[in-house]
C-alpha cells in the first residue's frame, strides 16, 4: 500500500510541474527549484515502485526515509510566517513507516527487533497527537474540510476526528490497544481520502493539488499499518 500511494502522490506533483505547497514548502528562489522538483517526483514513483519488489524494496525504503526527511526539513524555510508542525509531523509519520520496511530487512534486523517498534511506535503517536491538536488550533480550517453533505455539524467531525487522532496518538505512546489503534486510524485515514479529498479530485481533475492530498492522505495511512504490522511481528517474535 506504501509503494501505491507513494506512486500515485509522486505521478501528482510531477503532473503539477512544481513542489506541492501544502506539503513541500521548499523556498521560491531555492536554486534548481523545478529540476529538483521533477527528481523529487520521480524519486517518489520508483521508490514506490520499488517497494513491490523484494529485490529493490530496502533502497526503496531508504530512498523514502531521504525524502520525506527531506520534505520535514522544507517546513523550516516558512518557520517564522506559519505553524510548521503539522508539516513536519505529516512526513515524519511516513518516516516512521517507511523505517519499518528498511528495518525487517536490515542486516541489523535481529538487533533492531529490542527497539525499532518502541521506537516507531512513539514516533508514529507523537505525529498523532499533532494531527489532533492541529484540528483543534486550526479548528476553521478542518471544518471546511468536512463534505456538506455528511449528518451533523462540521464542528463535531472537526472534533470527532481531531479526538481519533489523539487517541491513536495516547495508544501508540502508552502502548495499550496499540496495534488495533493503528487499524482504526488507518479506517479513518481511508474515510479522508474517500470523502474530504477524493470527490473533489474527481469533480476538479485538472487540480493535480487535490490529486496530491488524497495520496498524502493514503501514505499516512500506509505508514501507520506498517507500524501496526511491525508492532504484530515484534510481539509474535516474543512469544515465540
Amino acid at each position: 500500500m506504501l509503494g501505491f500511494s507513494t506512486v500515485c502522490f509522486g505521478i501528482a506533483c510531477f503532473l503539477q510541474g512544481d513542489f506541492t505547497i501544502f506539503w513541500q514548502p521548499f523556498p521560491e528562489g531555492m536554486p534548481f527549484r523545478q529540476p529538483l522538483a521533477f527528481l523529487s517526483s520521480t524519486l517518489l514513483v520508483l521508490s514506490g515502485a520499488g517497494l513491490f519488489f523484494s529485490r529493490t524494496r530496502r533502497i526503496a525504503a531508504i530512498t523514502q526515509i531521504v525524502l520525506f526527511l527531506a520534505y520535514a526539513a522544507s517546513w523550516l524555510s516558512v518557520f517564522r510566517s506559519v505553524q510548521p508542525w503539522l508539516g513536519i509531523a505529516e512526513h515524519l509519520a511516513t518516516v516512521a513507516g517507511a523505517a519499518t520496511v528498511w528495518a525487517r530487512l536490515s542486516p541489523e534486523s535481529a538487533r533492531l527487533w529490542h527497539f525499532g517498534p518502541t521506537v516507531a511506535r512513539i514516533a508514529y503517536g507523537c505525529c498523532s497527537i499533532v494531527f489532533g491538536l492541529a484540528h483543534v488550533v486550526a479548528l476553521e480550517g478542518t471544518m471546511s474540510m468536512v463534505p456538506a453533505w455528511l449528518p451533523g455539524d462540521a464542528m463535531f467531525w472537526a472534533l470527532f476526528t481531531g479526538a481519533g487522532h489523539l487517541a491513536v496518538g495516547i495508544a501508540l505512546i502508552v502502548d495499550r490497544l496499540a496495534i488495533l489503534a493503528t487499524r482504526l486510524g488507518s479506517l479513518m485515514y481511508l474515510c479522508f481520502a474517500a470523502f474530504a479529498w477524493l470527490p473533489g479530485a474527481v469533480t476538479h481533475p485538472d487540480q493535480w493539488l487535490r490529486w496530491a492530498g488524497t495520496a498524502i492522505t493514503l501514505v499516512m495511512l500506509s505508514a501507520l499499518w506498517l507500524v501496526g504490522d511491525y508492532l504484530r511481528l515484534s510481539r509474535q517474535r516474543n512469544v515465540e
